[in-house]
């Protein structure tokens, strides 16, 4: 745990901060910053010093240097949903909310799609079985790239700990995310995606996915991902990181990925 979160310090707070110096402010952070059932006109990384998350169920984590705070709600415009309390004194890289908006509806579909998805898996919003990437067209325009593979019931399609080579769509039948306890912390049915996050934050698995009967998945390649993640816009990329991150957190809190 302790690599994958220095990992991830090294992803926001080496790559992109450095690239970004246009678009943020640094500022210390206080408890106005921090208030709850409001709109809040900015996002934050952690420069220096830690804040301390509590979700609805009083469960906590610490977030650190490299951390974000406040991406997911500014791209739907709504308040905090975590309860954040400021350990020590902290200072942040601040962005504007409705910039991180605006730049994001630019984006491709593919960034947007995975943007939107994850948003709904933040935010627990009850979403179509029409996953939205088939609604932009997305994958009728690249279908030919994407190879159908089929698995048997209870076969292993990747496994906890492992590199990522694909992220997938769910054809036909069902998966399983099963922990390292083997406790089933997710599902996934025809028109889902899963196995994104590990591509995009360039981290391990957390989860082992298998096949629950016959199932047929379509698998998006890792370098696809990169030739088309590479072109979009560094601010983009970085909206979008910062989005998956608080997705992980939020499976951490939900025990997830335990």
């Amino acid at each position: 745990m302790e690599k994958d979160e220095k990992k991830k310090e090294n992803i926001i707070l080496k790559k992109y901060i450095p690239l970004l110096k246009k678009h943020f402010k640094v500022h210390q952070l206080t408890k106005e910053h921090l208030k709850r059932g409001k709109d809040n006109e900015e996002c934050f990384i952690i420069k220096e010093g830690s804040v301390l998350a509590r979700d609805l169920n009083g469960k906590t984590f610490s977030l650190e240097a490299g951390h974000p705070i406040g991406f997911a709600e500014a791209m739907v415009s709504r308040p905090y949903e975590l309860e954040y309390i400021l350990k020590e004194d902290t200072f942040v890289y601040a962005f504007e909310s409705s910039s991180i908006r605006r730049t994001l509806a630019t984006s491709s579909s593919l960034t947007r799609g995975m943007a939107k998805y994850s948003l709904d898996r933040i935010f627990n919003t009850k979403k179509s079985k029409t996953y939205h990437l088939i609604d932009d067209g997305f994958l009728s325009k690249q279908e030919e790239r994407f190879p159908m593979k089929e698995f048997n019931d209870d076969e292993t399609i990747f496994m906890r700990n492992q590199k990522p080579k694909f992220f997938f769509y769910v054809e036909s039948g069902k998966v399983e995310l099963h922990s390292r306890t083997d406790k089933i912390v997710a599902t996934y049915l025809p028109g889902d995606s899963f196995g994104e996050m590990a591509l995009f934050t360039d981290s391990f698995r957390s989860a082992t996915a298998k096949a629950v009967g016959s199932t047929t998945l379509q698998m998006v390649s890792r370098e696809y991902i990169k030739e088309y993640f590479e072109n979009e816009d560094t601010l983009v990329k970085f909206s979008l990181v910062c989005i998956l991150e608080r997705l992980r957190a939020m499976n951490s809190l939900r025990n997830l990925i335990s």
